[in-house]
């Protein structure tokens, strides 16, 4: 035992971050579906997760010790808004250090409706995770409308809006964002949503949408997300769900009985939540979002976005909500942050630890974890993250950025 213990710290010590086939043992495997965590062991080969359970590493495989750490599916941000900056920021270090190999771009209406045009440049230089997008309907409703959209659009005018959520979503977007408490998605109306919902639809997306209101009309606005999907009968997410004036704080209960009401009768709505209390919501709602079964955990942030969550949405879930304060389990925490975000949007091979899915694994110290974001200093990286591969390759080793950019532009 002595022996085999100072070979796992030689191995480690001599870890390349390229390391393709590796075994990580002794871990907390916490499988991002709710199952109950175990101990066990990871194995990973050219990129894919080859085995999960208990097993012995083969002669010659990288071996690295995970005694005392959880080791989950990587985080997968379902609201960042890192588009505008990650080009120029390839390494994503604020990203990586809270856990997340994922992030879905184009939220709030904001989405590029030539995909491939956007994706390109990150097929020829990878970031340090994967990226995916959703189209957004403030993109093509300016593009079709101009300066004179402020008015409901024309017949004419939504078919071809619906060409280009068409076309968009044939080059790999995974929706259709809106954002309609702003111009220019706050002219659009319900029909003119669903008439464009129901084109996205034919490829399978997702609607997520910030709702027209998140103050005194807040539950018409929540009706009006759902009334879409059950038009369209396509999946909503409602993003950063929140009771946005403190003349709505506690109405939290009213707000989900909508989603619960609505996926009895059949519409496949769920919310994501910002776990953070500066954008006019009070943390008694935060807690109460957070602890459904159908809201899930999102940054709203992403690089150059100047608010606590670009850099600790994570980890701050993991260390306040689950080590401190004890509002969700490790298990149900880690689920709203993999496999559930990955269900939303059907990434079948990214989410859970299994057999076959894409080695996307984070590795973290559970007493340790937790953000030091704020919102004076908004991109203070988190601590706790030990280690983050995305596609099999380690892009933080011991707490630090490697510099390695495996990541992929998902279509």
């Amino acid at each position: 035992m002595r022996r085999a213990t100072i070979f796992i710290g030689i191995v480690l010590i001599a870890t390349s971050a390229l390391a393709e086939d590796l075994v990580l043992v002794n871990g907390t495997v916490i499988d991002g579906t709710l199952k109950a965590r175990f101990q066990g062991n990871v194995r990973v080969r050219n990129g894919k997760i080859a085995e999960i359970g208990i097993f012995k590493p083969a002669a010659g495989e990288t071996v690295l010790d995970m005694k005392g750490l959880i080791v989950a599916p990587g985080f997968i941000d379902l609201h960042n808004h890192s588009e505008n900056a990650i080009e120029k920021n390839l390494g994503a270090i604020s990203q990586i250090t809270q856990g997340i190999t994922t992030a879905v771009l184009g939220s709030d209406g904001s989405g590029p409706y030539a995909v491939e045009e956007f994706m390109l440049p990150f097929d020829e230089k990878p970031p340090a995770l994967n990226i995916a997008t959703f189209v957004g309907h403030g993109t093509v409703r300016h593009q079709i409308m101009g300066a004179d959209y402020k008015r409901a659009a024309t017949a004419d005018e939504m078919n071809r809006m619906g060409q280009l959520v068409e076309s968009a979503m044939r080059e790999g977007a995974f929706g259709l964002s809106s954002r309609l408490d702003r111009e220019p998605g706050s002219y659009g109306t319900t029909e003119e949503l669903t008439a464009l919902a129901k084109v996205m639809a034919r490829y399978g997306g997702t609607y997520i949408t910030h709702v027209r209101d998140e103050g005194a009309k807040v539950i018409d606005s929540i009706k009006e997300a759902i009334e879409i999907g059950r038009a369209a009968k396509v999946p909503v997410q409602i993003a950063s769900i929140k009771l946005g004036a403190d003349t709505v704080w506690g109405k939290t209960p009213q707000v989900l009985a909508e989603i619960d009401r609505a996926r009895m009768l059949g519409v496949d709505v769920a919310a994501d939540v910002y776990p953070y209390t500066e954008a006019n919501l009070n943390e008694k709602d935060v807690r109460s979002f957070s602890q459904h079964a159908w809201v899930m955990i999102a940054s709203d942030g992403g690089l150059g976005v100047e608010r606590p969550g670009s850099a600790g949405a994570f980890p701050r879930v993991l260390g306040q909500y689950v080590r401190e304060q004890k509002v969700l389990t490790l298990e149900r925490a880690i689920r709203k942050m993999t496999g559930l975000p990955a269900s939303r949007i059907g990434l079948k091979e990214r989410g859970v630890l299994a057999k076959g899915a894409s080695a996307d694994i984070v590795v973290f110290d559970p007493l340790q974890i937790r953000d030091n974001s704020t919102p004076q200093d908004p991109f203070a990286v988190s601590v706790g993250m030990r280690y983050v591969f995305v596609n099999g390759t380690m892009v933080l080793k011991d707490g630090q950025p490697t510099g390695e950019r495996p990541g992929r532009a998902l279509r």
